[in-house]
């Protein structure tokens, strides 16, 4: 080894360990060139591992001495990325010349070489304003999105003006204005800057190149069942009808806005869980809510209305077929930063209730949950896209028909259209996939069962349909013993009172807690400071005789004091608001879907369900399970485990 040189230039004698240089397939190449490169290599390899002479080396493999000396530096070099080049630098013809750096430009001369460089290194802001303008970075709300050369070319010239540049100073003393410069300048960026240029073609790209084909994948395969689920909504591709009665007695049908179905699916074996249909023109956190429930609460046959829809052979949901899957719970819950999936509340059931860490990804990045993505093409393809009143994948599609008219002439409803997906998804469970081996997510759930791979289920003591919109307010207890003024709290706008808080005139003035559920505020569950059951508190009025949500208790009182509806105390004021929704839903496709939802909950409030706290729950286990908004402080959370803190990046997509 040639000692005396590595020393001399201080080189460190592990980057001359040519056994982990990258390799060179020389097949490709001519005969002449890799004829060319042999020798090199030959005359490189001698001149690290040998005592040879230069003189030897130089008789033996024909390579002077004057370029070994740039070869072995050459080849000690890294590429942008930090990697040696190696035996790469030995390939003819493939040397990068060294950039030409220049020190000084003359205020009047024909020779530019180098100066758009210099020009950037002196001012380094400039550099900034290129990339910010090729990239539209600034501009978000232009038309025109890729900006032409000769804008950019003069908006660079605006710069430098504002820099103080003259027409004595560079780029102004050329003949082109340094136009080509600034050509060869972007086309650079654009070739080793492979974010910027797909941020040229509009944010879609932009996401999906900074979401995926870089790095590696830093999470291992899921395969034990309800280790990790994926969530998200999707607006299904149809239009839909309401049939209402208008207050004159008249029956209309007109279009909705477009509604939303929430889907839960096993990553391990592609199974869905549960789903809900979100009659709103937007889902909110009662909304993910419902699908969690319905993921986790065992799920009946549906009785279907329209002819020949029914379920196929195989056809089913996970808790249909093993008992090992009702009632089951996850471990991890993925879904993205919607503002619906943030609440509070959905955090809250998520790690107290259901005992899952939750990994929230980035908003508008389906590449991270590409499984539920793919579900939801295969559910418009088999379903929504074969409709009539389909709007297509896209505005130009040539299944879009006219959807809106279509809707009102085959009157196509919510009704139908849930018990479509009903078909749909339990079929889809059942159905053999090519991504599992041409097996159903059951048969996959089955057999993963029985290999043991157990499942975790929600305690007896919280199985009830009430813990997953129940939360924890506190309110103090009004009334007035001199005036005669029964206690009372009051939640929303809205008394409620029992027959034993009536009664107990020493509360007056003093704060409980109380548990409300969400999805029904009819009754609300009332506890003493010291954690004595006050027992149920019952809204005063009309308010306690049909069933309504948080979402619908705002939505009337809003209006109440816009003075759009008015109502007395012996008058239902959810009624009220639907005669007012059916009014409004004349013109209004927002009022349309809102009295579809109000609808909905009156059917659901007609079939008896549970809606009350259960009184053999525990205060304290309430209280433990409970916990949102912030009310109780030093809420417990499950860890997040590491892997879960870090960006899943797959090359897969």
């Amino acid at each position: 080894m040639n000692r005396i040189f590595f020393e001399k230039h201080n080189i460190d004698p592990e980057l001359l360990n040519t056994h982990d240089w990258p390799i060179v397939d020389d097949f490709g190449l001519s005969e002449e060139i890799r004829e060319l490169f042999w020798k090199r290599k030959y005359a490189i390899d001698d001149f690290i591992y040998t005592d040879k002479s230069l003189a030897e080396i130089q008789n033996e493999h024909g390579v002077h001495k004057v370029l070994l000396y740039r070869l072995i530096n050459a080849c000690l070099q890294t590429d942008r990325e930090g990697v040696i080049l190696g035996y790469k630098a030995l390939i003819p013809y493939t040397m990068k010349k060294q950039e030409y750096t220049r020190k000084s430009m003359p205020k009047f001369s024909t020779n530019s070489t180098g100066g758009f460089q210099k020009l950037l290194r002196e001012h380094p802001e400039l550099k900034e304003f290129i990339i910010d303008k090729y990239r539209n970075k600034r501009n978000q709300n232009i038309i025109d999105s890729k900006i032409k050369i000769k804008f950019l070319h003069k908006q660079f010239l605006d710069q430098c003006r504002l820099l103080g540049l003259t027409d004595n100073d560079y780029p102004f003393n050329t003949e082109n204005a340094a136009r080509r410069s600034l050509e060869r300048y972007v086309k650079k960026i654009q070739n080793e800057r492979f974010l910027i240029a797909a941020a040229r073609n509009g944010s879609q790209a932009y996401q999906h190149a900074k979401s995926t084909g870089s790095g590696k994948r830093n999470q291992p395969m899921v395969i034990k069942p309800y280790q990790r689920v994926q969530f998200d909504g999707h607006k299904i591709d149809a239009c839909i009808a309401i049939e209402f009665t208008t207050p004159e007695g008249d029956v209309i049908v007109e279009v909705m806005n477009r509604i939303w179905i929430l889907v839960i699916i096993d990553e391990a074996d592609r199974a869905i869980l549960g789903y809900h249909l979100c009659l709103n023109k937007e889902y909110n956190s009662d909304d993910v809510m419902k699908c969690i429930r319905n993921a986790v609460i065992p799920k009946e046959r549906m009785n279907f209305t329209v002819p020949a829809l029914e379920y196929h052979s195989t056809a089913g949901f996970p808790d249909w077929g093993f008992k090992e899957c009702q009632w089951a719970v996850w471990e991890e819950f993925s879904y993205d930063n919607a503002k619906a999936n943030l609440a509070q509340i959905v955090k809250d059931r998520l790690t107290n209730l259901i005992g899952c860490s939750v990994n929230a990804g980035p908003v508008d990045t389906p590449e991270r949950r590409g499984i539920i993505e793919r579900f939801f093409g295969v559910l418009e393809e088999n379903s929504f896209h074969r409709l009539p009143n389909t709007t297509g994948s896209h505005s130009h599609d040539p299944r879009r028909k006219d959807p809106e008219k279509n809707a009102k002439k085959y009157c196509i409803t919510e009704s139908e259209i849930h018990q479509l997906i009903e078909v749909v998804i339990a079929n889809y469970n059942g159905t053999p996939h090519e991504g599992l081996n041409n097996l159903s997510p059951l048969n996959i759930l089955k057999q993963r069962l029985d290999r043991d791979l157990t499942v975790r289920t929600l305690p007896k003591q919280h199985r009830n349909e009430i813990l997953f919109f129940t939360k924890r307010v506190e309110r103090k207890v009004c009334g007035n013993v001199q005036k005669g003024i029964r206690p009372y709290i009051k939640y929303e706008g809205v008394r409620y009172r029992s027959e034993k808080l009536a009664n107990s005139s020493a509360l007056i003035g003093k704060t409980i807690s109380l548990y409300v559920n969400v999805d029904d505020l009819r009754t609300i569950r009332a506890f003493l400071p010291n954690g004595e059951d006050l027992g149920e508190l019952t809204a005063v009025g009309k308010w306690a005789e049909v069933k309504h949500d948080l979402r619908t208790r705002k939505a009337i009182l809003k209006l109440k004091k816009q003075k759009e509806i008015h109502f007395l105390s012996h008058e239902d004021p959810v009624e009220v608001y639907g005669e007012y929704l059916r009014k409004k839903a004349r013109t209004n496709k927002n009022a349309r879907n809102k009295l579809a939802h109000l609808e909905k909950s009156k059917k659901e409030s007609n079939e008896n369900k549970v809606t009350k706290l259960p009184s053999t729950v525990n205060p304290n286990e309430v209280e433990e399970l409970m916990k949102s908004n912030g009310d109780i402080q030093n809420t417990p959370q499950r860890p997040v485990p590491r892997i879960f803190t870090k960006p899943i990046i797959n090359n897969g997509y």
